[in-house]
C-alpha cells in the first residue's frame, strides 16, 4: 500500500541482458528512457520480462495458461490435445476467436499478467510501460491527471497503435476518450491500471488464446471500458520497436469445428455487447 504523499509506481517491462544472451534475442537499449523517467518524482522499477522458454521447457506460467490449439505448431508442449481441451478451444474460438500464439506473444502476456498481480498485491494504481516507447513532454502531467480519476476509470492507455483506424470519443473527464467499438490488438505500450481492472483482466485470462492487448481492450470480455489519454502521453520508439522479439505467424490450419466457431465469433461479440449494455 502506498503511503500518503508517495507518487505512483512506474514499471518498465524489459528483457534482461542475461535472457537475451542465453536465447539469442535482441536486447533493447533503455538507458535514455530510464534517464527521462528519473526526471519525475515517481519510483521506477525495471520489471524483468518473461521469456516463454526455460532450460526445462516452457515457462511454468505459460504452460499453465496456454491452449494447445492456439499456439504456433513450432512450440513444443507437454499439454495434450484431448477432448476436454478441444471443447475448451471451441468455447474460446467462439468468445475470443483465438490465434496461434508465438513464444514472444505468450511471454508478453505473462509479463503483463504478473504486473496485474503486482497491482493487486500493492492494492494501488500502477503505471506499466513497455521498453519501446518515448515520453512526450506532458508525460508526467498526464500521470497526475489520470491518477485523479483512475478510481472511476480503472484503466487508461497512454497511447494506442493504428490511430487512423480507431475512433475514440471524448468523455466528460478532460483529456480522456473512450473507444466503444471492438479492436483487434492496438498495443500495450503503456497504461495506468488500478486493482479493479487488474482483477477483471486476470479473471478474463484463464487461457491465453489471443495476444494480451486484444484481451485488455475488448470490454465485452470483462466489463472494463477502454479509455485512452489524449494527446498521447507516450509514442512508439521506432528503432527499439524494430528490435522486438515477438513474431506473428498466423498461417495455421484449424480443425473443422474450431474453424466454424471462429467464424461465429463476430456474432457472439455483438450479442455479448448487447448484454453488457
Amino acid at each position: 500500500m502506498r503511503l500518503v504523499g508517495e507518487s505512483m509506481r512506474i514499471f518498465v517491462i524489459h528483457l534482461s541482458k542475461a535472457t537475451c544472451v542465453e536465447w539469442g534475442l535482441k536486447e533493447r537499449n533503455i538507458e535514455a528512457l530510464l534517464q527521462d523517467l528519473d526526471k519525475g518524482k515517481h519510483p521506477v522499477e525495471v520489471f524483468e520480462a518473461i521469456y516463454s522458454r526455460t532450460k526445462e521447457g516452457l515457462h511454468p506460467l505459460v504452460s499453465a495458461h496456454l491452449s494447445p490449439f492456439f499456439i504456433h505448431p513450432s512450440i513444443k508442449t507437454s499439454v495434450r490435445k484431448r477432448l476436454k481441451t478441444y471443447l475448451q478451444a471451441c468455447c474460446y474460438a467462439l468468445k475470443q476467436m483465438g490465434m496461434p500464439m508465438s513464444l514472444g506473444e505468450l511471454g508478453c502476456f505473462a509479463s503483463h499478467y504478473l504486473l496485474w498481480q503486482r497491482c493487486l498485491d500493492l492494492q494501488e494504481p500502477i503505471c506499466v510501460l513497455e521498453d519501446d516507447i518515448l515520453l512526450e513532454s506532458h508525460f508526467f502531467d498526464s500521470l497526475e491527471n489520470i491518477e485523479k480519476h483512475i478510481n472511476s476509470l480503472h484503466w487508461v492507455r497512454l497511447m494506442h497503435l493504428f490511430p487512423e483506424q480507431i475512433h475514440a470519443t471524448q468523455t466528460q473527464t478532460p483529456k480522456i476518450s473512450t473507444i466503444p467499438h471492438p479492436t483487434w490488438g492496438s498495443g500495450t505500450q503503456g497504461y495506468i491500471i488500478d486493482p479493479t481492472a487488474a482483477k477483471a483482466f486476470i479473471k478474463a485470462s484463464k487461457h491465453w488464446v489471443m495476444p494480451v492487448d486484444f484481451v485488455m481492450e475488448n470490454t465485452y470480455l470483462h466489463g472494463v471500458k477502454n479509455y485512452v489519454f489524449k494527446p498521447f502521453a507516450i509514442s512508439e520508439h521506432v528503432e527499439n520497436a524494430l528490435k522486438g522479439n515477438i513474431s506473428r505467424d498466423r498461417d495455421v490450419s484449424y480443425p473443422l469445428l474450431l474453424r466454424i466457431f471462429r467464424r461465429l465469433h463476430p456474432y457472439y461479440v455483438r450479442l455479448a455487447q448487447k448484454f453488457r449494455k
